[in-house]
């Protein structure tokens, strides 16, 4: 799983070794001549994304649980027992999301692309796919929704080849740069392809 703008993907950076690469990835990349391994981009892993999200949903719903026994407690029309009673609802949101984050990464499954001098890998669920840098018909920002203050800030690029295959490619910055995409941004540049 990638959760755009989450920080859930991380880069490997300069001196990555073909060691880090899955067999099949290897055998891809050579297979389509993509030259020398540049990047590696993971998102988070599937048993990770249900350990956060599952332990969050444990420790959430005891707090609930403990929280709900103390409001039963208190007085109806006391200050302590709105305090609790708001407590308690937070934390069963915050059950529901952990269970939902779990699940959305058990369902998602791990991703990774692989950059390559000549092109790049995407390892997904249903296996790796290779795209040439020829083969790339445009590369789409994609821009943060729902929270006023950040709308429209890009969070990733979506890169879409000619056979209409997309796929995303989460915007990870340290020290306001990502270089990572500034290497997908160039190689994408470098064979006159339209960056939207």
């Amino acid at each position: 799983m990638t959760d755009i703008g989450h920080g859930g993907a991380r880069s490997t950076g300069a001196g990555t070794s073909s060691a880090e690469v899955p067999e099949e990835v290897g055998r891809l990349a050579a297979a389509n001549g993509l030259g020398e391994l540049l990047d590696v981009r993971r998102g988070i892993s599937p048993k990770r994304a249900v350990a956060v999200g599952w332990g969050t949903a444990a420790v959430s719903l005891a707090l609930v649980l403990a929280l709900g026994s103390e409001t039963v407690k208190t007085s109806m029309f006391s200050f302590a027992h709105s305090i609790l009673h708001a407590l308690t609802i937070a934390f069963l949101f915050m059950t529901v999301g952990g269970i939902g984050y779990g699940v959305r990464g058990l369902v998602a499954g791990a991703r990774a692309q692989y950059l390559y001098a000549d092109g790049i890998v995407h390892l997904s669920r249903s296996g790796p796919r290779a795209v040439k840098w020829p083969d790339v018909a445009q590369l789409r920002s994609v821009h943060q929704r729902g929270d006023q203050s950040t709308v429209g800030r890009v969070v990733g690029y979506r890169l879409e080849p000619r056979d209409g295959a997309a796929f995303l490619i989460p915007l990870v910055l340290v020290d306001g740069r990502d270089a990572f995409v500034d290497q997908v941004v160039a190689a994408v540049r470098r064979h006159n392809r339209p960056i939207i």
